[in-house]
C-alpha cells in the first residue's frame, strides 16, 4: 500500500513538473541554472557525470518511446530541454576539465542532437526559430487522416460489392461502416508498427555513438584519460624518478593528451588504438607500480640503479607513441600524401634530374 501510494505521488508531482515546463519552460530553467551553476563552479567534474547520466536517460527514454510506437508531445520537450541544459552545462563546465573529457561530452551532445532531430515530430531548426513548429508543420496529421480516408473509402467499395447481390439497403449501409472500421484499424496498426521502426532506429543510432565513445575495443577514452592522469600524478610527485625518466613522462602524458582525443574523435586506426590501451592499462603500471613499490628507489636493478632502468623503459615507450602521434590525421590529405612521398622515396629513391 505504501509503494502504491508511493508511485502515486511521484506520478502526480511528474505530471505537475510536466505542467510546468509546459506551460512556462523560462521558469524551470531558471530555477536550474539557480541551484546548477555554483555546483558546477565547485566541482565540474561532477557536473560532467551529471550531464553524461543525463544523456544516458536521454538514450533510454527514447527506446522505451520505441517499445510503445509513441513519442509524446511533453516528452518530446523534455528530451530536448536535457539536451540544451547540457550543452548550455558544457560550456560552462568545458574550461575546467580534462581536455578528453570535455571533447567526449561535446561529441556525444552534438551526436545526440542530430540524431533527435529525426524524431517524429520534433521541431525544424533554423535561424527562422529554432525550436518552434514551422508553418507545415501540421501537414503530415492531415496527410495521415487522407490516407485513412482514401483506405477507409476502397475498403467500403470492397465490402459493398461483396454484399450488395445478396442484400439491401440496410446491409450495404452496414458494410460501409464494417469497410470503415477495418480500414481505420489497419492503418493504425501499419502507423504504429512504422513508427516503431522508426523510433527504433533512433534509438539504434544513439547506443552506436556510446558505442562508438567507447573506442573499437572497449576502452572508453575517459576512463582511460582518468587513470592516466591518477597514475602519472602521482608517479611525478613521487620524486623517484630522474630528470631523464621525468621528461620521457611528460612527453608521454603530451602524446596520450593528443591520442585520446584522436580516438574520441575516432581518428586512430585499430593498431594505435591497441597501443593507446595497452601503454595505459598494462605497460605504464607495469613499469612505474614495481618502481613506486621500491623501498628505495636507488635499488639495482640489472646492475644498475632502478631508476635508471625506469628512464629507459619510459623512453621505449615515448619512440612508440611519438611513432603514432606522427601520422596523419585521416582529414588531412596533404599530411597522407606527404606520407606516402616519404614512403616511395625511401622505398624506390630520390627521383632523377
Amino acid at each position: 500500500m505504501a509503494a502504491r501510494g508511493r508511485r502515486l505521488a511521484r506520478r502526480i508531482v511528474g505530471g505537475a513538473v510536466d505542467v510546468v515546463n509546459d506551460r512556462a519552460p523560462w521558469l524551470t530553467d531558471r530555477a536550474y541554472r539557480a541551484v546548477a551553476t555554483p555546483l558546477q563552479w565547485l566541482d565540474p567534474v561532477g557536473g560532467a557525470r551529471a550531464a553524461e547520466a543525463r544523456l544516458d536517460g536521454v538514450r533510454d527514454r527514447v527506446a522505451g518511446m520505441a517499445t510503445i510506437g509513441r513519442v509524446r508531445r511533453v516528452e518530446r520537450a523534455r528530451l530536448h530541454r536535457d539536451l540544451d541544459r547540457t550543452r548550455e552545462d558544457l560550456a560552462r563546465i568545458a574550461p575546467r576539465l580534462p581536455a578528453v573529457q570535455a571533447r567526449a561530452l561535446a561529441v556525444r551532445v552534438d551526436a545526440y542532437t542530430a540524431v533527435l532531430g529525426a524524431l517524429p515530430g520534433a521541431p525544424a531548426a533554423g535561424p527562422a526559430g529554432e525550436g518552434r513548429p514551422q508553418a507545415g508543420a501540421r501537414r503530415p496529421t492531415r496527410r495521415r487522416v487522407r490516407d485513412v480516408a482514401v483506405v477507409a473509402g476502397a475498403g467500403a467499395v470492397a465490402w459493398t460489392s461483396l454484399l450488395l447481390p445478396a442484400a439491401g439497403t440496410a446491409v450495404v449501409e452496414g458494410g460501409l461502416v464494417a469497410g470503415v472500421v477495418t480500414a481505420v484499424g489497419a492503418t493504425a496498426v501499419r502507423g504504429r508498427r512504422a513508427r516503431q521502426e522508426r523510433i527504433g532506429a533512433l534509438a539504434r543510432a544513439l547506443a552506436e555513438v556510446d558505442a562508438g565513445l567507447r573506442g573499437p575495443d572497449g576502452g572508453d577514452p575517459r576512463a582511460l584519460d582518468g587513470a592516466r592522469r591518477a597514475l602519472l600524478g602521482r608517479s611525478l610527485a613521487s620524486g623517484r624518478l630522474d630528470e631523464p625518466g621525468t621528461g620521457s613522462l611528460r612527453r608521454i602524458d603530451a602524446h596520450l593528451d593528443d591520442l585520446l582525443l584522436r580516438l574520441v574523435e575516432g581518428d586512430l586506426e585499430a593498431e594505435a588504438s591497441y597501443l593507446v590501451r595497452a601503454t595505459v592499462e598494462r605497460y605504464l603500471p607495469d613499469t612505474l607500480g614495481p618502481f613506486l613499490a621500491l623501498p628505495d628507489p636507488r635499488a639495482v636493478v640489472r646492475g644498475r640503479p632502478a631508476v635508471e632502468e625506469v628512464a629507459d623503459q619510459l623512453a621505449a615507450l615515448e619512440s612508440g607513441l611519438a611513432e603514432v602521434a606522427r601520422r596523419p590525421r585521416r582529414d588531412h590529405p596533404e599530411d597522407l600524401l606527404l606520407r606516402q612521398g616519404e614512403f616511395l622515396r625511401s622505398k624506390f629513391g630520390e627521383p632523377s634530374g
